[in-house]
């Protein structure tokens, strides 16, 4: 009897997960194709209360939530501001970056999971910046005195520091160790001179 009654609340879980968001139309003018879509839950009372009864049994057994699984690429600054790169250069030593830590490390168990099939749509990066070339390899030091796995991506032929970025790691791991970076964001400075590929 037990059996039936725990796969009831799981079909009736299930079926509220399902149901729980719909598609709304909210005009944004008076233009049908200018509509905007909205996502708002069904009203069942009932069920919802049903759904946090189950919600807060389980949770109460359940670990609390790990850090997310995430990727830190520290780009220069200077690359763009500085020496004009254009921005597909400056995003190419992004990427050249996180591919190389993730293929060197790809053997760590947190690699494994940030590249698995279930989790690849849900990668999660960090994209830092430094002023230049001094404080990124500033900080591949403090990265590799704190045993923190990581590639400083040189480009070629200048063989110049570009760079970094960590293999996946959890956030609470090694967050504390970029608190002297700045989220990239701004403009890429333009002209067409520099750059990387």
């Amino acid at each position: 009897m037990h059996a039936a009654a725990t796969q009831a609340v799981a079909t009736s879980v299930h079926a509220l997960v399902r149901r729980a968001v719909v598609v709304r139309r909210t005009p944004a003018s008076s233009s049908s194709s200018s509509r905007a879509l909205a996502l708002a839950p069904r009203r069942h009372p009932a069920r919802r209360a049903m759904a946090t009864t189950t919600a807060t049994a389980s949770d109460a057994d359940a670990p609390p939530p790990s850090s997310p699984l995430v990727q830190y690429v520290v780009l220069r600054k200077d690359l763009g501001q500085g020496l004009g790169w254009p921005l597909g250069s400056v995003c190419a030593q992004a990427a050249h970056a996180a591919v190389a830590a993730v293929w060197t490390f790809k053997d760590h168990d947190d690699t494994r999971a940030y590249c698995a099939p279930g989790a690849i749509d849900e990668m999660r990066k960090v994209v830092l910046e430094v002023k230049g070339e001094a404080q990124l390899t500033t900080l591949a030091g403090r990265l590799t005195e704190a045993g923190v796995d990581h590639k400083l991506w040189m480009e070629q032929p200048e063989n110049y520091p570009t760079c970094l970025s960590t293999r996946p790691y959890r956030k609470s791991e090694i967050a504390h160790l970029f608190k002297k970076c700045n989220l990239a964001k701004g403009t890429i400075g333009g002209g067409g001179g520099g750059g990387g590929s």
